[in-house]
């Protein structure tokens, strides 16, 4: 054992870069080191310090070559793991990699090979799941193979889960034919029904009418049921099945039913969790977090139907947010990120809301929660609530001036009535509800995509130096705006051409003969956004600062401005500080927090990138030192774009 090899096996972490003498004297050995057992350190090595070496080229040639040859599944699965985690190396070389995981699925004759193989399949499945370059077309080659049904039990196993997870985010309907010929395989049928319950639970999800979901439920219980025949030991299987019943008895008021549904639901999941304690893996996230919404919509089902067949028209808030949960069910529980789909309010909002019209006294308690809602509260599904049951009780809020008036003194009511309240309450409790309120930004973003918490904690990480954010109030409604305009970037991005609206046209490439669009086209698709989230907002506002704010959001104590820009170059970060001065000049009057919108229409022929990279916080310092900084959120909107379909490939990747 050389004296590299003795440093690697050491126990513990990877030895840094400094530890094995700089990155020459590890290259010195390199030859060495790529054929002997203990590679993997020196890869580690190499990933933990990649910001810093000179040759990342080197660096990923060695990994590649390694991964060629390298046959031992626990030392494939963390070094595949490390690489599908690592942005700094996917950024040039994720094709390099996909190239060689759909070559190292060919082999997979032994049990070995088949387990090792397995592994490069998901690592497959991962980089096209991603979003990113990598297309995946190749990958469903592998995946719809006829030859896979007769593979090793080990390989297949893993193509069947690939099978399941590839249908949910693609929706392809030629992945559904492969998972019906692995139910005639014994040991795998357990494995191929629970998939293809999953994919039709997904189909269920995005049904667009009641019979079309309660169809897709059916199939999709008969599937689980068939899992649980196959293999006895599946809680998942158990539990999805369960929660499936609870929402149908949640429908048909069989409370009796609904409560052993959702005990079930409990019991599996609880079962499944332990099963899963250090087995998780990465690429199955969506599927551990959509079982957890089950059992939290179980609970607040349970909780929700007992209440709805009170006869008290006054319950607390808590009790409240259960409804609410139960009335935006579709938003927790849905496998895949469609944004309209209606889903299980096709079949639990008609209870709701038939209760709530049977007795006013309920829409009253809406109503009066919504004057003075709490930072945890889901104020859009409440919105949604108090305006179908209105509409169900002939109400409309524009019918005059008596009933707006109305709704305001009730509000004032509330709100005297919780002055009173806490007037009482000791010191120290009042202290500890400020704190809680504090870190609203916790519940307000704990249920945004992974994607969208980062850019979400990445603003916050820059805004946190500024003392009007520090401000409790300022935050707290700032931290809101923060939150509807990350939404907002991620319809706007994620929007399809052919299924909505002209008014949407501007994102796209021009129809022929067409022009780019102004910037009054996406000021005002914000403002109508805003405005129907809940906010307090003005367009073309004069007299502020000397000039006229593009659009202006009011909250309680404070306003915040929003500058709206187009431009067809230079949308770098860089570049479009060059927007900045004139929108920290809005905050001259008021507090030093303020935003850019930017239209980006340069021609996206190839590439539309990711989300995280297109909104971020900018600290612009004032010119003089006894003057305040000032700061400035930026979103920037990728416009003039063409369809994914077709879209050419990069340069940079087609050289790999």
């Amino acid at each position: 054992m050389t004296p590299l090899e003795k440093l690697l096996a050491r126990r513990g972490d990877a030895p840094t870069l400094e530890d094995v003498g700089g990155e020459e004297n590890l290259w010195a050995q390199a030859d060495e080191l790529v054929t002997s057992r203990l590679w993997f350190r020196g890869a580690e090595t190499l990933l933990a310090a990649w910001d810093r070496l000179s040759s990342q080229v080197r660096a990923a040639t060695f990994i590649a070559d390694a991964l060629t040859t390298e046959n031992r599944p626990g030392i494939v699965g963390d070094i595949l793991d490390r690489l599908c985690d690592h942005p700094g190396y996917l950024k040039l070389h994720s094709a390099t990699l996909n190239r060689i995981a759909l070559r190292r699925t060919e082999v997979h004759a032994s049990a070995l090979e088949a387990e090792t193989a397995g592994l490069f399949l998901e690592t497959a499945l991962r980089l096209a799941l991603a979003g990113g370059a990598i297309k995946r077309y190749g990958l469903l080659d592998v995946l719809t193979d006829p030859q896979a049904r007769s593979a090793p039990i080990g390989y297949a196993r893993h193509i069947v889960r690939a099978l399941g997870a590839a249908y949910e985010q693609w929706r392809d309907a030629d992945l559904i034919t492969p998972l019906h010929a692995f139910l005639d395989i014994p040991q795998l049928r357990s494995d191929a029904a629970f998939e293809l319950a999953m994919c039709h639970l997904s189909d269920a999800f995005n049904a667009a009418d009641r019979p079309s979901l309660l169809t897709q439920l059916n199939i999709s219980r008969t599937h689980f049921t068939e899992a649980i025949d196959s293999d006895e030991d599946r809680p998942d299987a158990t539990a999805y099945r369960a929660a499936i019943n609870a929402v149908l008895a949640f429908e048909a008021k069989d409370n009796e039913a609904l409560s052993a549904e959702a005990a079930q639901v409990r019991r599996s999941t609880s079962e499944h969790a332990l099963w899963l304690t250090n087995l998780r893996t990465g690429w199955r996230d969506g599927r551990y977090d959509t079982e957890a919404a089950w059992y939290t919509l179980s609970a607040d089902l349970e909780h929700a139907a007992t209440h709805l067949d009170s006869p008290l028209p006054i319950w607390p808030s808590q009790t409240i947010q259960h409804i609410l949960a139960v009335y935006a069910a579709h938003r927790s529980v849905r496998l895949t990120s469609t944004e309209d789909a209606s889903a299980l309010q096709l079949l639990v909002a008609p209870r709701i809301e038939d209760a709530f019209a049977a007795r006013e006294g309920l829409l009253l308690h809406v109503h009066a929660l919504l004057a003075d809602a709490p930072p945890d509260w889901d104020r859009h599904a409440a919105e949604e609530l108090r305006s179908a049951v209105e509409v169900r009780l002939g109400l409309q809020p524009e019918d005059g001036p008596g009933k707006v008036s109305a709704a305001a003194s009730f509000a004032d009511l509330a709100a005297e009535l919780g002055n009173h309240v806490l007037a009482g309450l000791p010191t120290q409790m009042l202290e500890s509800v400020k704190n809680s309120l504090a870190d609203s930004a916790i519940v307000l973003t704990r249920r945004l995509p992974i994607a969208q918490q980062e850019i979400f904690n990445e603003v916050v990480t820059v805004l946190e130096d500024c003392d009007d954010f520090k401000n409790p109030t300022v935050r707290q409604d700032f931290v809101r705006l923060i939150t509807q305009s990350i939404r907002f970037l991620h319809t706007r991005t994620t929007r399809a051409r052919a299924h909505h609206t002209s008014r949407f046209a501007y994102l796209f490439v021009p129809e022929p003969g067409g022009k780019l669009p102004l910037e009054n086209t996406i000021q005002e698709d914000l403002q109508d956004f805003l405005d129907g989230n809940l906010e307090d907002v003005d367009i073309e506002v004069t007299d502020r600062s000397g000039g006229r704010a593009d659009i202006q959001v009011t909250f309680p104590g404070f306003t915040s401005i929003i500058e709206c820009k187009r431009t067809k170059g230079r949308t770098t970060r860089k570049g479009l500080r060059r927007y900045l001065g004139q929108t920290v000049a809005y905050q001259a009057g008021g507090i030093t927090l303020g935003m850019l919108v930017v239209l980006d229409q340069t021609p996206k022929t190839n590439w539309i990138p990711n989300i995280r990279d297109n909104m971020w916080a900018d600290h612009l310092p004032s010119p003089a030192s006894e003057q305040r900084d000032r700061w400035a959120v930026v979103v920037r909107v990728p416009g003039n774009r063409t369809p994914p379909y077709a879209m050419t490939t990069p340069d940079t990747i087609q050289q790999e």
